[in-house]
């Protein structure tokens, strides 16, 4: 049943409106109808996406310049629908992403266009690659920076009826500083009430550390038009 179906049946039921000993029966049929709209507009939002399958992988990347990750999300019935690639700015075989930072992360569709680079981004309009926060920097991942939530070491993502996680594990560095190997940990549950077909927005914190370059590598949410 549409939901413009739902709104027609519930506007007809409020022309009629009786009075004396039917008027009890009347709010009561209002509220059912009331019910139904409030569950099918429910049953529409769930089923705006297909179900995903929990997952849980970790993968060792000894290597961030020459060794990356893949990782395809899969429906509760099996089916491939997006496609999770990371890669450091030195990987140059996806023509369809310029991979950018130490290491970053792309979310796609399987089978479908795609309408963005990334679905990671937050912006509607967005025109670069970058402008998600599935980018890494080194400088991200240590000290106190490490510890901003949702910006550094640990993301979280939700979007089409999923919360995807990238948790950064044992990163090690070169004596310059330069990030050198890393273990990526992606955790995937599905998550009904993540209605937003590319990622949701989370804004920049007020205050970080010193040292954090939060406005430099990420792009403002005040900038972003929304949905």
């Amino acid at each position: 049943m549409k939901r413009l179906g739902i709104r027609r049946l519930a506007t007809s039921v409020a022309r009629f409106e009786p009075t004396g000993p039917g008027k009890m029966r009347f709010a009561l049929r209002c509220a059912c109808v009331s019910c139904i709209f409030l569950a099918v507009s429910c049953l529409l939002t769930a089923q705006r996406y297909p179900a995903v399958a929990s997952t849980h992988r970790t993968f060792a990347v000894p290597n961030v310049k020459t060794d990356g990750v893949s990782l395809s999300i899969r429906s509760q019935k099996g089916v491939p629908l997006y496609l999770l690639k990371c890669h450091s700015a030195d990987y140059g075989g996806d023509p369809g992403f310029d991979y950018s930072g130490d290491f970053e992360c792309r979310l796609s569709l399987i089978g479908q266009p795609n309408t963005y680079s990334t679905l990671l981004t937050e912006d509607v309009h967005q025109s670069r690659d970058w402008e998600s926060r599935g980018r890494f920097f080194a400088a991200d991942l240590r000290g106190r920076c490490a510890n901003i939530p949702d910006f550094r070491a640990v993301r979280h993502f939700r979007l089409r009826g999923m919360d995807l996680t990238l948790r950064i594990l044992n990163p090690m560095f070169t004596a310059s500083g330069e990030l050198k190997s890393l273990r990526l940990a992606v955790t995937v549950n599905p998550d009904q009430s993540a209605d937003r077909s590319i990622a949701e927005i989370v804004p920049l914190p007020k205050a970080s550390p010193a040292g954090c370059k939060l406005g430099e590598y990420f792009v403002s949410s005040s900038a972003y038009s929304r949905d």
